[in-house]
C-alpha cells in the first residue's frame, strides 16, 4: 500500500472523530478509506452518465438535417423515448447505479 500524510481543520477531525464512534468506525484510516472509494466510485458513474449522453447528442447530429423532425416538439418527444431506451441499456452495459 502507498502511505499518505494527511492534515485536517480541527472542526474537520473532530468531525471524523465523531462519525467514527456514531457509525462504529475502528480507525480514522478505515472512514478514510471509505470516502474515497465512494467518491471514485462517484467519479466513474459520473463518467460513464457523460458518454452516454455524448453519445446521444451524436445520435442527434446523425440525423441533423434529414428533416425527420418538423418540429421541435417531436424531437423532444422522440429524445425522451429514445434518451430514456438508450439510458436503460447503457446503465445495464456500465453497470450504472440510478437514483
Amino acid at each position: 500500500m502507498e502511505h499518505i500524510s494527511l492534515k485536517l481543520e480541527k472542526n474537520l477531525a473532530r468531525a471524523l472523530e465523531k462519525g467514527m464512534k456514531e457509525f462504529n468506525y475502528s480507525t480514522k484510516t478505515e472512514v478514510i478509506r471509505e470516502a474515497l472509494r465512494e467518491k471514485i466510485k462517484q467519479w466513474d458513474e459520473e463518467r460513464k452518465k457523460e458518454i452516454a449522453w455524448d453519445n446521444l447528442f451524436k445520435l442527434r447530429g446523425i440525423l441533423k438535417g434529414k428533416e425527420r423532425f418538423k418540429t421541435d416538439e417531436e424531437w423532444y418527444e422522440w429524445r425522451k423515448k429514445y434518451g430514456e431506451e438508450l439510458m436503460g441499456e447503457l446503465t445495464k452495459k456500465y453497470n450504472i447505479k440510478t437514483q
